[in-house]
């Protein structure tokens, strides 16, 4: 695999580099204020982990992700005291260049703990030099040049902490030109498995059109299996190199992280069809024809297909569905319902007319009740 430049990467950066920073900073600053809380951690204190880190800004003036995570935390008295911070990256020179612009942000020395610095290339070994306990809840965030360095061994290990969350970049096309490269074989062996590579390659000759689509789904399974039973994508569709699409991938253990994650991703997605977001960036204009227009049906389908006969609160059967699907949140299967109540499918307590109106809707909060009737047996 050719070697990529740092000095070139770090010139600029790109706007999906914006976008895949922004994303990981509003997850990090939103899961530390949630795994912080006093009511669920009596220890007081929380991990980030950037082992692949990076300078602390790009030659253009950009920040990168350890400079914007860092001066937020300073701002904030919870993680100011609670947070840890570790940061790593193999090539020397910019662990420095990092350490050096963190040193010169305004109040550092009122962090309780003071960050840590590493030069290592990214392994298992590395991780446990950081001595965590695994009670310490862990968020990790991959951001190689390559994708030799994402192995199932290594997620398993990260996933040994009882509460984390991890996100790596993961470059799709390239991945998909190594499963049938020769030269690529034991680095394909060590991210699928015998068994999946050969799987992957058979699927291949089968469904040439859905390379990526099968990749993901091989990928999914390998970390479910790694220890991370949530998988969230948020695709990238780079104008002028063939359309191009490489992935953020959230891998998480507990479903608020996953809902926290995706609202995030929704937020930074290009475009959204009536509510319902493409979960992906795009620097150009998209294809017409991608996605449907309309979304919502196939969920109202779902919804009535999934929990016939029973009845929950709108709050339950989002935690119930929602770490499902990749598309949805909560304001969609709001909408959804609303939509199944007006038209009689399902009957809602209280009824929509003891309920109040937002922005002319009648609101469908989530201790709401939701019916759904007996599905005839087919």
């Amino acid at each position: 695999m050719p070697r990529v430049s740092f000095t070139k990467f770090f010139a600029e950066q790109s706007a999906h580099s914006r976008v895949k920073a922004d994303i990981v900073y509003k997850f990090v600053l939103a899961w530390s204020a949630v795994v912080l809380n006093k009511r669920f951690n009596r220890i007081g204190e929380a991990a980030y982990v950037d082992l692949f880190s990076g300078p602390g800004s790009y030659d253009d003036g950009a920040r990168s992700t350890p400079i914007l995570i860092t001066q937020q935390v300073l701002q904030r008295p919870q993680l100011r005291s609670g947070l840890r911070m570790f940061f790593n990256d193999k090539e020397r020179s910019l662990t420095e260049s990092l350490k050096q612009e963190i040193s010169l942000l305004p109040s550092i020395e009122e962090l309780h703990h003071a960050p840590q610095y590493t030069s290592e290339p990214a392994s298992i070994q590395l991780i446990e030099s950081f001595a965590l306990s695994q009670d310490v809840p862990q968020f990790y965030f991959l951001d190689q040049f390559g994708w030799a360095e994402i192995t199932p061994c290594l997620v398993r290990r990260i996933f040994l902490a009882r509460k984390c969350d991890c996100a790596f970049f993961f470059r799709t096309p390239r991945v998909v030109a190594a499963v049938t490269n020769p030269s690529s074989e034991q680095t394909m062996r060590s991210l699928f498995g015998d068994g999946g590579l050969e799987s992957l390659r058979k699927s291949f000759q089968q469904r040439p059109k859905e390379k990526e689509k099968i990749v993901l789904d091989c990928l999914r399974t390998k970390m479910k299996e790694a220890g991370a039973p949530y998988f969230q994508p948020f695709q990238f569709r780079v104008s002028g190199v063939n359309s191009s699409r490489q992935h953020l991938i959230y891998l998480g253990k507990h479903p608020k992280g996953l809902e926290i994650m995706k609202d995030i991703m929704a937020v930074s997605s290009t475009t959204h069809y009536n509510g319902v977001p493409v979960m992906g960036f795009t620097d150009g204009p998209l294809q017409p024809g991608l996605f449907a227009p309309d979304l919502i049906p196939e969920l109202q389908e779902q919804l009535l297909r999934i929990f016939a006969g029973r009845t929950l609160t709108v709050g339950r059967l989002f935690e119930e569905h929602h770490v499902t699907s990749e598309l949805y949140i909560l304001r969609n299967y709001q909408e959804a319902l609303r939509r199944l109540e007006v038209s009689s499918r399902v009957l809602a307590s209280p009824v929509a007319t003891d309920r109040q109106q937002r922005n002319g809707a009648v609101t469908m909060s989530q201790d709401v009740k939701i019916t759904f009737p007996i599905r005839p047996e087919a």
